[in-house]
């Protein structure tokens, strides 16, 4: 949306595809928890724009190569996005295993004693999010710390958030095999640290984000000029996201 924007406002005719019913991709799941409103602001304010700027929007089109030839356009932004990393643990399978997309927006029922896998950014405003559901919250991080990707002082508030929540936070561990009481959970180094069991009703997984870059290959010498965009490129934070698009947009032949 950024990129259609930009471009936009240079003077360019830009059409939009998007695959899904609704414009927004990840932020829409990361705009889900209270905590985060100001995620659909943007969201709605990217929206209004295109809609203000005259951008044709095209939604439940999923992009293709041979589509995006016979389009003809005469440069292709690929902005398709990441998808969750699902970890391979043994037992650990079915609809116990939620992806942190998933359970922000619903789209599978979430247990009473929640594990989260991951204790990244995502991980932690997941885990925060179902403990002011509810939820029994453990998070299970492999590094000595959580939130290490969060900026100093929104880590500080959210740390502080996940305390008062109540929410157990269980560093240098990684979740070894699901059982039928629960979850066996270990220390990174398997060999000398002591095992222990959980209970978990669902198992959320919040391990990073793989990029969805098919596209950009399959497009190779089918259109003049192709640019991969956002988190296709690499899953990063939204403002990276919003930056390149203006860098690429701003200072190059698109002027």
């Amino acid at each position: 949306m950024e990129a259609a924007r930009v471009a936009s406002l240079r003077g360019h005719k830009v059409t939009l595809w998007e695959k899904s019913d609704v414009l927004g991709g990840n932020l829409i799941p990361a705009s889900v928890p209270e905590f985060k409103k100001d995620y659909r602001d943007f969201i709605n304010y990217l929206r209004t724009q295109l809609r203000k700027l005259g951008v044709t929007v095209e939604l439940e089109k999923e992009a293709t190569a041979h589509l995006i030839s016979e389009f003809m356009p005469q440069a292709v932004f690929v902005a398709t996005g990441a998808t969750p990393i699902i970890p391979n643990i043994q037992g650990l399978t079915g609809e116990m295993l939620i992806s942190a997309t998933d359970a922000l927006l619903g789209r599978e029922k979430v247990g009473d004693s929640v594990v989260v896998i991951g204790g990244g950014l995502v991980g932690c405003e997941t885990a925060l999010y179902l403990s002011q559901k509810g939820k029994k919250v453990t998070v299970v991080e492999k590094f000595e710390d959580v939130a290490r990707d969060a900026f100093k002082a929104n880590r500080e508030y959210l740390l502080e958030m996940l305390a008062n929540a109540g929410v157990k936070i269980l560093t240098n561990s990684i979740v070894l095999e699901k059982i039928n009481e629960g979850l066996i959970i270990g220390g990174r180094d398997q060999m000398r640290a002591k095992k222990m069991k959980a209970q978990a009703d669902s198992v959320i997984c919040a391990i990073g984000l793989q990029p969805c870059n098919d596209l950009v290959g399959a497009l190779k010498n089918k259109v003049p000029e192709v640019y991969a965009i956002g988190d296709c490129v690499e899953p990063r934070k939204v403002l990276h996201a919003v930056w390149e698009d203006i860098v690429l947009l701003g200072f190059s032949r698109w002027q």
